[in-house]
């Protein structure tokens, strides 16, 4: 049985989605965060994220 999606909860898990996905971005590409996003807690924590993950590619190259 196929339940129906309500098209607000889509909306709003992909927002939150998308916030977090620029975050990484921001973290791991830019180093540095955006301003405008930084009130949303799912921007945070993709941000912590991709720092995460930058510092990880470092210790990488220092290793190889």
């Amino acid at each position: 049985m196929s339940e129906a999606v309500n098209p607000l909860v889509v909306g709003i898990v992909q927002s939150y989605l998308s916030l977090f996905k620029d975050g990484v971005a921001d973290g791991l590409l830019h180093g540095n965060a955006d301003d405008d996003k930084r009130w949303s807690a799912y921007y945070k924590q993709g941000y912590d994220f991709g720092i995460t993950l930058y510092g990880r590619t470092l210790e990488g190259d220092s290793n190889g």
